[in-house]
């Protein structure tokens, strides 16, 4: 089939019934081309930057368009990762690209005030609380003043409801927490931020409307919201003061 073919039939209103009735199947590609979106659209430019826990999915290869001159992603070693994420390859087209292994909540290794954006990829969701806390004062440590810490988790409203009569638990074997959009926020004030931006990602209407989860959402509900707390996934971007 070619591509004009491929499009007519998927803009054709049995195509789009096909793709909703098959969202459960390719829900988590639609979540991925989101974050991508989201990437492309709202972080901001920078030109040292730190990546907690991204090893795996490196900025410029989710869509970041932005140059930069250093990136540092902090992971951890390989066999210590859940094994969905133990195969890594760091590629970069421009500028200086570091893996440094250790604890993404301690970042003692790095300069005061060294970095311009802070990159949290859902990440915050893999850690207790508590660490999630040093995480964020490490952040506002490393960043220089008016620097960014930006990141992106689960929302527990909608997986709540998606977990609720699937096992109760979180969406993820390997997440110890999932934030409300309110929790979020209230944990980078705490850490000394500014929200600048909430963004939700993934809205999910018909969720919210039945209180029962729809996969259609994926597909039919606005990829980026401003309704934080409708949509699957929270979106902040965070400002040092100074």
């Amino acid at each position: 089939m070619d591509i004009a073919r491929a499009v007519e039939v998927s803009c054709s209103s049995d195509g789009m019934n096909s793709i909703v009735d098959h969202a459960i199947d390719h829900h988590l590609f639609y979540m991925h081309r989101a974050r991508q979106i989201m990437i492309r659209r709202l972080l901001p430019p920078a030109d040292r930057i730190l990546d907690l826990g991204g090893a795996n999915s490196p900025l410029y290869c989710m869509g970041y368009t932005h140059a930069f001159s250093h990136l540092v992603m902090v992971d951890l070693p390989p066999d210590e990762r859940h094994e969905y994420y133990r195969d890594v390859q760091v590629e970069s087209p421009s500028g200086s690209v570091l893996i440094h292994y250790g604890d993404m909540t301690e970042l003692d290794a790095f300069e005061r005030e060294s970095f311009d954006l802070v990159w949290s990829g859902q990440s915050i969701e893999h850690v207790p609380v508590e660490a999630a806390r040093r995480m964020c004062a490490g952040a506002m440590r490393v960043l220089r003043p008016g620097g960014r810490f930006c990141l992106d988790t689960p929302n527990r409203t909608l997986t709540y409801i998606h977990t609720r009569d699937w096992h109760g638990g979180f969406i993820h074997p390997d997440h110890k927490y999932e934030y409300r959009a309110p929790e979020l926020r209230e944990l980078v004030e705490q850490a000394g931020f500014e929200v600048l931006s909430e963004v939700g990602i993934c809205e999910m209407p018909e969720t919210v409307r039945t209180n029962n989860f729809h996969y259609s959402d994926f597909v039919l509900g606005n990829v980026l919201t401003d309704r934080v707390d409708e949509a699957y996934l929270l979106y902040l971007d965070c400002r040092k003061p100074g």
